[in-house]
């Protein structure tokens, strides 16, 4: 009686062994955008509130994102400073920018991650109604 129930127990575990190993791997292989935003410089190549495209209110920005979480958006000499973090198992950008500024003000949010390549990350606001998309592409 004790044979078939350990047998059992034996393969109960390793099935659950596996099966929790390829959840891990699922989770370190998925692309993080941190490796690739945080060399280099970046621009908003498309900003939409809803329907409205408000590409334009940030024409001349570029924007730093620093490993250490520190976000620099600077435009004609003007440097606004804020914060940044990615959860990657969330795929999600978190954006702070300490400013008044209305334009910038936008990009305060929790950001999901649509896509990232070496040259452009996507990234949408599933915070409200109006589902904003940003994309940053490399200067």
């Amino acid at each position: 009686m004790k044979k078939p129930f350990l047998i059992f127990t034996l393969k109960c575990s390793v099935i659950m062994y596996f099966a929790a190993c390829t959840s891990i791997n699922d989770y370190a292989n998925n692309d993080s955008a941190t490796p690739r935003i945080t060399k280099g410089t970046w621009k908003i190549n498309s900003f939409t509130d809803g329907q409205k495209d408000k590409t334009t209110a940030f024409n001349g920005y570029i924007i730093s994102f620093d490993p250490s979480g520190k976000l620099i958006a600077t435009k004609n000499g003007e440097r606004t400073i804020g914060n940044w973090s990615e959860d990657d198992i969330l795929k999600k950008i978190t954006i702070n920018l300490n400013t008044n500024n209305a334009a910038l003000d936008r990009l305060n949010h929790n950001w999901d991650i649509s896509s990232v390549s070496s040259s452009a990350v996507s990234l949408q606001n599933t915070e409200n109604t109006d589902k904003g998309r940003l994309e940053i592409t490399t200067r």
